[in-house]
């Protein structure tokens, strides 16, 4: 006897024969379903069972709030650290991951949950969310500019980035990443097209539909974020090329391991993980807008992306690009010092 479960967004079909074990029978069939529904999301990630990658998500979250935080505090309980536009910009890319890594957690736990969140509190995480992401990245472009002003001009450069114009640069930033998604929600909140309801996961990527925002719009969000990833990415490659040129003439590419040919290869690495779920977001918006691709390969996409691909240059970033500062370190470790000096006064 054939019977056949019908369960969006697929047909299963059970053959209780006696000759066939319950293995041979269950035949599972995909239904031409309109990969740009949100409400097949859900069953989408309940049967490949994709809630179990919270639990990497949850340890790289858990390994890099044990670093952030304290380099944070660190920076703006020191005057001295505080003075300088590195640490300045440091300080605001930690304070960045942060508050992204939190919001993209619960983000991810509400989806996989299954919790219908209120619009316009789906709006406000979702603004924080992509506001934070771009103000990362931002200020790690500047970061490395900063790095290459320090080589290129140093007698010029305290000049050129003080710290009282760092804390303007880094308004700037904060303004300038909340752009693209304030825009958004003020254009969807204008047209008022999307059905609320039927809006069973929070995500930017189904917010950004064609359906929703018209073609036009959706182009040229797609054009403004590629012109973002672009500039940025061009800007870093340059800086580096002529950081290699200039410090070349000094030597210290000479050792095969030496200092700086680990760090410019590390730093490289990092940026292209930082990079990468961005590009990642980039080519999904492309594809799924002009190409039929599949709601399982773009469900597989988007998890990957959110819970591992975000995740991972944060979970390095305090240690190759914090810790490796002798100051910072130095201030660690003097404030772990006086915290046990305090616990052994305290007890004697």
């Amino acid at each position: 006897m054939n019977k056949e479960l019908l369960w969006a967004p697929f047909v299963i079909t059970c053959d209780t024969t006696p000759n066939n074990s319950l293995e041979d029978g269950l035949r599972i069939s995909r239904k031409d379903v309109n990969f740009e529904d949100a409400g097949l999301w859900l069953p989408m990630i309940r049967y490949w069972r994709l809630e179990l990658f919270m639990i990497p998500a949850s340890i790289f979250v858990f390994v890099t709030l044990l670093a952030d935080p304290l380099i944070f505090i660190c920076i703006l309980s020191s005057r001295k650290l505080r003075q300088e536009t590195r640490y300045l910009l440091l300080a605001n890319a930690l304070f960045a991951d942060i508050v992204f890594l939190i919001f993209n957690l619960v983000l991810s736990a509400s989806n996989m949950a299954g919790l219908h969140l209120q619009k316009l509190l789906c709006e406000g995480l979702l603004i924080v969310e992509v506001t934070t992401y771009c103000t990362g990245i931002l200020t790690i472009t500047l970061m490395v500019l900063d790095t290459y002003l320090a080589v290129r001009w140093p007698l010029h450069y305290m000049n050129l980035l003080p710290s009282s114009r760092a804390k303007k640069i880094v308004v700037g930033i904060w303004i300038l990443a909340a752009v693209y998604p304030v825009t958004i929600m003020i254009a969807l909140e204008m047209l008022d097209s999307i059905e609320w309801e039927e809006q069973k996961v929070c995500l930017m990527l189904l917010t950004l539909d064609s359906r929703t925002l018209g073609k036009e719009m959706v182009i040229a969000i797609h054009v403004y974020f590629s012109l973002g990833v672009m500039l940025c990415s061009l800007l870093i490659f340059y800086c580096y090329i002529r950081l290699y040129r200039i410090t070349k003439m000094s030597g210290v590419w000479q050792n095969r391991y030496s200092r700086a040919k680990m760090t410019l290869l590390s730093h490289t690495i990092m940026l292209l993980l930082y990079f990468s779920p961005g590009l990642v977001f980039t080519i999904e918006i492309f594809l799924f807008q002009h190409y039929p691709v599949k709601l399982d390969i773009r469900v597989w996409m988007n998890i990957i992306n959110i819970n591992l691909l975000v995740l991972v240059p944060r979970a390095f970033f305090p240690y190759l690009y914090g810790l490796r500062y002798r100051e910072i370190s130095d201030s660690i470790r003097g404030l772990f010092r006086r915290r046990r000096t305090s616990q052994i006064t305290s007890i004697s």
